[in-house]
């Protein structure tokens, strides 16, 4: 992979918020990834900004940052103005089962949280 690509984006905290993101990773990366792992980060993407919708900050005004990087792999964080949670990856009838996914598809993956924001980040290595 030699394209090189360092972008902030700002997603509307709305239910059409995965779609915009899913949107973005298509523009920016169907050129340098397979279409396999172009599905695999598009929804590993939806997941972490569907999280940040709806566990993040308070009401519909506060937007949920994708910050995506590509040199020689890939590293998407999503960042919200929430607090953060336990680094648990659930799994039950109500649902959770976003982390596990990407527990599964990345390489690496963490969080970061402070009492006014969370970032929930993966890495891949591609190509």
């Amino acid at each position: 992979m030699n394209s090189r690509v360092r972008a902030l984006y700002k997603i509307d905290a709305r239910p059409q918020g995965p779609a915009q993101a899913r949107r973005i990773i298509a523009d920016e990366l169907s050129a340098v990834l397979s279409a396999a792992e172009l599905e695999d980060v598009k929804l590993m993407v939806s997941e972490l900004v569907t999280n940040g919708i709806v566990h993040g900050g308070p009401g519909i005004e506060a937007p949920v940052i994708l910050d995506l990087c590509v040199n020689g792999e890939i590293r998407c964080a999503v960042l919200d103005e929430g607090p953060g949670f336990a680094a648990r990856v659930r799994e039950d009838e109500r649902g959770g089962w976003g982390l596990r996914l990407v527990e599964q598809l990345s390489d690496r993956w963490g969080m970061e949280c402070s009492p006014r924001r969370t970032e929930v980040w993966f890495e891949r290595n591609c190509g």
